[in-house]
């Protein structure tokens, strides 16, 4: 039996993230930002537009009700760019991406990698582009996911937390997992309440079954002046 790669686990942390967005070759003035509740006041700090959001969450506990409730897998949409995840612990990596490429059009780069990228991919399946991934970032993850703030977990380390991402396409919010067989249709967006959008799944499918666990979500957006952690409200 083939044996799976393993990568270092990345760290939910929006600076990490940030430097790997750049890396790929998104634009320095955009990045990652903890969102830090569900209130008013706390999406008040959350800089604007936000364009993309990474959701992490205890796979196992969650993953048993999916099973339970038969949750639905997906499906291929050639509107949603989505791949498969074909390396262990490279879920953060995989919601990276799909953060990205389903906003290149709204995103300034600094190379061409994720254009060359997903035009090489683009009539590829999600099985395939993962596969295609893997090697084509592997360098990249190897020298950031040992950074962070806490010590680098070990490749083959058995990690219970799981990213995924949540995209606009087509005044739609689609949540996508590189676990998943395609994107999942969460329903319509109005205007530019993208955000809202995404807490109001979030709490429905997983923090109200779950309101115990432990759970983080971080934005993807023009990157604030100054440190992520001392930025101002949003207008």
């Amino acid at each position: 039996m083939l044996k799976l790669e393993s990568w270092i686990g990345l760290e939910s942390n929006p600076e990490v993230m940030t430097q790997y967005a750049e890396e790929l070759g998104v634009s320095s003035s955009w990045g990652f930002t903890d969102c830090f509740g569900f209130d008013a006041d706390a999406l008040s700090y959350v800089p604007k537009p936000c364009v993309a959001a990474i959701f992490l969450y205890p796979f196992s506990l969650v993953e048993a009700r999916k099973r339970a409730v038969g949750a639905q897998r997906g499906e291929t949409n050639p509107r949603v760019w989505h791949m498969k995840q074909s390396v262990a612990n490279a879920c953060g990596a995989v919601a990276i991406m799909h953060a990205v490429m389903n906003n290149l059009d709204r995103l300034g780069r600094s190379s061409r990698f994720l254009d060359d990228f997903k035009d090489s991919t683009r009539s590829s399946s999600a099985e395939a582009r993962g596969l295609a991934f893997a090697p084509a970032v592997r360098e990249i993850h190897s020298g950031i996911a040992a950074r962070g703030q806490t010590d680098a977990p070990r490749p083959t380390a058995d990690l219970d937390f799981h990213f995924l991402s949540y995209v606009e396409v087509d005044n739609r919010l689609y949540e996508l997992d590189g676990n998943n067989e395609g994107p999942i249709d969460c329903g319509p967006v109005e205007g530019d309440e993208f955000l809202h959008a995404v807490i109001d799944y979030i709490r429905r499918e997983y923090v109200t079954p779950f309101p115990n666990a432990h759970f983080s979500l971080i934005t993807l957006g023009p990157k604030s002046r100054g440190s992520f952690k001392d930025c101002a409200p949003s207008k």
